[in-house]
């Protein structure tokens, strides 16, 4: 008679619906307003200049962001971010300089939580996933990850708030 791996067990399929159930429940809209901490200005130097993120509160259910590279005295418009609540979903929907889409991309936030938050839409090409996490009230870590000609590529911004 045959051993019975543990990976084929009756459970293990009930038990992996229940984690990815609790996973997906892990963003809730009542929870938006964690998402106020990151109204500032955020710097992250580089040996070239800065990249400077600007974010906003619109309303209860709109923050609004610009991303700057600044070279010397010149600044340019890299990107503008939205972080919106819609009904029972919220989305972060970046728009990028120069590039144009068909649609807009719009990655869902699966979780949001005190210390950050993870936007993802893994049929889109990049970016596919963008983590938000704060260290502490002064420090913000940003990961931006994606697909581009078959190659995953990952840019990791850490910023500090400015004063």
């Amino acid at each position: 008679m045959a051993k019975k791996l543990w990976y084929s067990s009756s459970i293990l399929l009930p038990a992996l619906l229940v984690i990815a159930g609790h996973a997906a429940a892990q963003a809730s809209v009542s929870d938006f307003p964690l998402l106020n901490k990151l109204s500032g200005t955020w710097e992250m130097k580089t040996r070239r200049g800065a990249v400077v993120e600007t974010w906003e509160r619109i309303n209860d259910s709109t923050l609004h962001a610009r991303t700057w590279r600044v070279t010397g005295g010149d600044s340019s418009l890299q990107q503008t971010i939205t972080l919106v609540r819609s009904g029972n979903e919220m989305f972060f929907i970046p728009s990028y300089t120069g590039k144009q889409t068909l649609a807009p991309i719009r990655l869902k936030l699966r979780v949001l939580k005190q210390i950050g938050f993870v936007a993802e839409d893994l049929n889109n090409d990049f970016p596919q996933k963008i983590i938000y996490r704060f260290k502490d009230d002064r420090h913000l870590e940003a990961r931006v990850v994606g697909k581009r000609d078959g190659t995953t590529e990952e840019y990791i911004f850490r910023y500090d708030l400015a004063d």
